[in-house]
């Protein structure tokens, strides 16, 4: 049997399911969620719900939201305690990516990271050879020779170009397989125009911040946006300056809420950055991710209630950052 019939044999015997992606959810989460949404679906479950963890001030991930016509809801316990079985896509650590009861009973795992042995879920599939959890989705749909919306698979499209296919982000195979199983079936303009969602003025600012506070070690960047009130602008501004020449891996902090909160992102095959990120930071709050994206939202503590104009304070943290991350990456010295 294979894990699409294997899938929609597990879904046959639930009656609800709460599908919760991982904190801050990106496109690929997003995409996969509404895919795995559509097979509990045709597997006749009465209820499958997307919950989701975190802001969403991302300007492209509303954009993506809306156009797309996804429907989520905000994790709360109580909720989630509604439902049979949980299943969580694109993440497979309670605790870690989002936070969840330690007794709720997680029955379905999707992800491209390798899954303990340990995990009591009745359906795990990972594949850590694959570059996107939407193409994992996209092969169970190709399999069953299933036809779900037009909105679905411009969103499994929009994900895999967005996380691997654009600028070559070290892309498998089977992200273009999937892809090209994908295209005749997607509206390319709805995907248009979520890339071309516009950025709000604050979030440009904080990326023009970026841009003009950074330390550069090797192919290794840091970056501070400084104080800003859309956490949003810190993924966009490490996806901006991943752009630049020689720049392979780059972090991005900011002080958001009262939090320090960190974004990475590396194109380096050899660099595990939800890794890195969970060694530098994960000691002092919450911090890891994926291969090749992370985060971190760290307590301040005094620091939170400090004057916003104290740039001496900001950049004390930038420098504690900055060399705490490069030390960890075993890099030294200015280039």
């Amino acid at each position: 049997m294979g894990k699409s019939d294997e899938l929609y044999s597990r879904l046959k015997d639930v009656n609800s399911v709460a599908i919760v992606c991982h904190h801050q959810p990106d496109p690929d989460c997003l995409a996969s969620a509404f895919a795995f949404q559509w097979i509990a679906e045709q597997a006749k479950v009465d209820q499958a719900t997307i919950f989701y963890q975190g802001e969403i001030t991302h300007q492209e991930i509303r954009s993506f939201i809306n156009i797309f016509e996804v429907s989520l809801e905000r994790i709360q316990e109580e909720n989630l305690r509604a439902y049979d079985c949980i299943a969580l896509i694109d993440h497979a650590v309670s605790g870690k990516q989002v936070e969840l009861p330690d007794d709720i009973q997680i029955s379905f795992i999707i992800d491209t990271q390798d899954i303990e042995d340990s995990s009591e879920a009745t359906f795990v599939d990972s594949r850590a050879e694959y570059g996107t959890t939407s193409t994992i989705l996209t092969e169970y749909i190709n399999e069953q020779e299933w036809s779900p919306s037009t909105l679905i698979m411009s969103a499994l499209l929009f994900a895999i170009h967005h996380e691997r296919l654009d600028y070559v982000r070290y892309p498998t195979l089977a992200e273009y397989e999937a892809a090209t199983v994908l295209y005749p079936a997607a509206d390319i303009d709805l995907i248009e125009e979520v890339y071309g969602s516009s950025l709000t003025p604050s979030t440009l600012n904080a990326i023009g911040q970026a841009i003009g506070h950074r330390e550069k070690h090797g192919s290794t960047l840091v970056s501070s946006i400084g104080r800003t009130t859309e956490s949003g602008a810190l993924p966009q501004a490490a996806d901006y300056l991943l752009r630049l020449e020689g720049v392979r891996t780059v972090l991005v902090m900011g002080i958001v809420d009262g939090h320090l909160r960190l974004s990475a992102q590396s194109f380096d095959p050899g660099i595990d950055i939800g890794d890195v990120v969970e060694r530098a930071f994960g000691s002092y709050g919450s911090a890891g991710g994926h291969p090749d994206r992370a985060g971190g939202r760290l307590p301040l503590g005094i620091f939170a209630e400090s004057s916003k104009e104290n740039v001496e304070i900001e950049e004390q943290l930038f420098k504690v950052v900055a060399s705490r991350f490069f030390r960890t990456l075993n890099l030294n010295g200015n280039q």
